[in-house]
């Protein structure tokens, strides 16, 4: 099985995990605290395509430097993550730095939020909400 890597969201550093353990809690190797706590993960090429194959639903938002509406959407984006971290995986893409994820799943604008189940596409949201419709929209996506 092939390991993914991970930044740790405390100390930055890399960590390699299998992508059975999307699911669980797993701590840093280097400074202990949660990798995956509730803040979403910075994905790239390297590790997108793993990352999405959680066995937790996988929500990720693309975003682009200098972005207005990515930076509003930004602090909604990470609330939700905490609040819903038992149930779903967030990511976010940074669209510039990684044109051939965004390409791919034919990202034109940003902020773009797509939901994946199992590496599946699910549904595609090509804007930024407040927190209670971004909620809602979660809810119908994965039908909760």
């Amino acid at each position: 099985m092939k390991l993914i890597t991970v930044d740790c969201p405390h100390c930055n550093k890399a960590n390699a995990i299998s992508p059975q353990s999307l699911s669980n809690t797993v701590s840093c190797e280097y400074c202990r605290k949660p990798l995956l706590d509730g803040k979403p993960v910075e994905a790239n090429t390297q590790n997108f395509d793993k990352l999405v194959l959680s066995p937790k639903p996988v929500v990720v938002a693309f975003w682009g430097p200098n972005c207005s509406p990515c930076n509003t959407f930004k602090p909604i984006f990470e609330k939700v993550a905490s609040e819903r971290q038992s149930k779903l995986r967030f990511l976010r893409v940074n669209s510039v730095q990684n044109k051939a994820i965004a390409t791919k799943y034919r990202v034109r604008g940003v902020p773009t939020v797509i939901v994946f189940k199992k590496g599946r596409q699910q549904a595609v949201l090509n804007t930024g909400l407040r927190k209670k419709e971004f909620c809602q929209w979660l809810d119908d996506a994965l039908q909760l």
